[in-house]
Formats: structure tokens, sequence, C-alpha cells
């Protein structure tokens, strides 16, 4: 090994050193060095000295408290926290009728919340503009300049290439070829990443819902259409050409309009049918039974071939919870001709899946950009004052 390749090396690991100090207080709170090196079983010089950088980086600061008992002989320990404002991400869920919009600080804190209908008929240049518009208005709410924005991920429906660029949207077509990272990153000046809405859930599932601790997960949205999110070993399943989970029409064909859309005929809505078959309509639990039969076909297909840890049921449909749950597991586990009895649950995350998701993307890109290292532990979202945000209105 060269001399020169020795120094990299070094220099390699005294930034990886660095940057797990900075995420120990991110993650625990304030602490001296001695209780940072005991917590990472890093040497105390290393320490020193990974805080000292994180501090230039204005990534920590040196706060006024002492250590307990610090006033007695000698100097009292001093006592380092992360640097909360040291920047901002933003997830953005870019939906056919709403667009929502989450701000948060370094440490996963929401500082803002921005849920907005988008009308209908919205061509693909207002869509555009109404998404900078409420980043904007999402920004200046909870007062944070656009130069303080390290990263943004946005979610949409359809195919997205990897470098940010609508391939096929049934839902965005206005979008399609469109390079939607980069009219973002131009207005934003910041990492941008663009991904599929539901693989979004998924890993927002994955992360903050209801499936925690589980590593392959499916998710299935059921509401106005059927879609599909997948995470395999914990990541994001894309596919060779960002076509993973796109099986609506195959799967679910029969269910589906020529524009994508689930058709009911006792109601206007599947949720209403729904509520109509729970309170006894006998018109509308025929209809459910029917519904759910034909979505049991196309899950135990899917599932069977990816076997995964969990299934979790998103979406409007959802909200009808063992109305649907309890015949669709027992469907499922009908057609299903081997002793495997799929997990499946409804989202603990609701509407709120899809920005947690985005802005669980984000927080990790802007971790690792403003930390200057790749692969750091994930930074946890504040879901509960997210959705505290949510039911207060959508404003903050």
């Amino acid at each position: 090994m060269s001399h020169r390749s020795v120094g990299e090396t070094s220099l390699a690991i005294r930034d990886v050193s660095a940057a797990r100090c900075a995420v120990a207080l991110r993650d625990h709170g304030h602490a001296t060095v001695a209780d940072v090196a005991r917590r990472l079983g890093l040497s105390r010089p290393t320490v020193e000295a990974g805080l000292s950088a994180m501090v230039a980086r204005a990534m920590v600061v040196e706060t006024d408290g002492h250590t307990a008992g610090g006033r007695g002989v000698g100097r009292p320990a001093r006592l380092f926290a992360f640097n909360n404002a040291a920047g901002y991400f933003i997830g953005v869920d870019i939906g056919i009728h709403r667009i929502r919009v989450a701000v948060a600080d370094l440490a996963g804190g929401v500082v803002s919340w921005v849920d907005e209908q988008a009308p209908t008929g919205m061509s693909g240049p207002a869509r555009l503009s109404m998404v900078k518009d409420l980043v904007h208005q999402a920004l200046h709410s909870a007062d944070v300049s656009v130069s303080d924005v390290v990263a943004l991920a946005a979610a949409v429906s359809g195919m997205v290439n990897a470098e940010g660029r609508l391939i096929a949207s049934v839902l965005l077509s206005e979008w399609e070829g469109v390079d939607v990272a980069g009219h973002l990153r131009a207005e934003f000046n910041c990492a941008v990443i663009v991904e599929n809405d539901m693989r979004l859930a998924a890993l927002a599932e994955h992360r903050f819902g209801a499936a925690r601790l589980m590593d392959d997960v499916v998710f299935f949205f059921a509401g106005h259409r059927i879609a599909m999110g997948l995470l395999i070993d914990g990541e994001l399943r894309r596919g060779h050409n960002s076509a993973a989970g796109e099986i609506g029409e195959m799967a679910f064909g029969t269910m589906l309009n020529a524009s994508g859309d689930l058709t009911w005929r006792a109601a206007a809505t599947g949720e209403e049918v729904f509520r109509q078959a729970a309170a006894g309509d006998a018109g509308s639990q025929a209809e459910v039974a029917e519904f759910v039969e034909g979505l049991a076909a196309g899950m135990a297909l899917v599932t069977m071939a990816i076997d995964p840890d969990i299934v979790v049921i998103g979406g409007g449909l959802s909200g009808a919870g063992d109305v649907l749950l309890e015949p669709l597991r027992d469907s499922i586990n009908a057609q299903i001709r081997v002793p495997v009895r799929p997990a499946i649950r409804g989202s603990e995350l609701g509407t709120e899946a899809v920005v947690l998701g985005a802005l669980a993307l984000a927080g990790n890109e802007a971790t690792d950009v403003r930390l200057g290292v790749r692969g750091l532990p994930a930074v946890s979202i504040d879901v509960a004052g997210a959705r505290s945000s949510a039911q207060q209105g959508g404003r903050s």
C-alpha cells in the first residue's frame, strides 16, 4: 500500500469516527467526551478529535451546562450536543388529489407541515408550480431559509429512473419524460431524490409503522386504485427498469376501469361501500365480498412470489379495518395451497405514509451529505409530531 493510500485510509477512518460521534449525540442527547467514548467503544483522543471536527463544521456545539459534581476540583467536564438546526430536509407527497409537504431538522424533528388539495384537471406545469409554492410556504412557516435545506425527497406515482425522471405514469402522464428532480434541484439548490410513492409508503411502514423490525415488506395500496411497493432486505426494491411493483393492471385488471381506477356499483366510493356493508346493506356486502375475492387472488399470487415477512394494506380502504382485513386474510389463506400463512396488517400510518417515507429518504440523504459519510444510522423522524401537525389542519 502506498503512503498516499495509507493517508487516505486514515483520513476516511477519522471522518467516519467524527460522524459517528455526531450521530451518537443526535440519537442519545448531550454528553461528555467520556460518555461518547464509552457509548461508541472509541478511545478518548479519537472522540475528542471527532467532536472538535464536528464543532468546526457546526454539526456539534459545546453547551454551557456542567456534569453532576463538575464544580469540584479541576475543570468541569465539557458537554456536547448535536446541532439540530445545522440543516433541514423535506419530504413531499405529490398526489393526484393532494400535495403534502413536511420539513424536519437534522435530528428528525418536524418543524413544518403543509397539506393542500390539488385542483381537479390541473396541468403538469401548474402542478409543479404548486409543489414549489407549497415547499416555500412550509419553509417560510418554520422560518427556515432555502439555503439551509440539505435534501428533498419527492414521491410520485409511476416509474422513476435513477436520475429522477418520470418514465411512465398513469396519474401524472404530463410529467412523463420530465426531469422532475432537476426542476426541484434548480429551485431549492439541494440534493433531490424522486421516488415511487408506494415504495416510500413501504419504507415508512418499515421504519415507523406496521412493518417495524421486518425486512421483507409488501405494501398494497387499496383506495381509488390498487398499487404496490416493495422492500427487500430492508432496501427499496426498484428493479432493473424501475418497474418493481407495477403490477396493478396485470394482477387486478378485471377490477379496474380504463383509467386504472377501481369502480363501484353500490356507492360512489369504496369507503362508502364498506360503510354501507358494515351497516348491513345486502348489495354493499355482496360487492365487498366480490372485491375481497378479486383482491385476494392477486395478493396471494404476489405474496407467494415474494414470500415477505409482512403484507401491509394501506390506502383509503384500509380504514375499513377488520371489515376488509378479516375476509381478506381468510381468502388469501384459502388460495395458498402450501402451509404458509402470511402476516397481513393494516397500515399504522394511514394517509401520511407516503410523505413520511419521503421524509425518511430525505433524512438519510441529508445525514450523509451534511456529515460527509455514507451509510450512517438513519435519523428517527418525529412521527408523532408530524401526525399532530397533520391533524391540526395541515399548516404549521
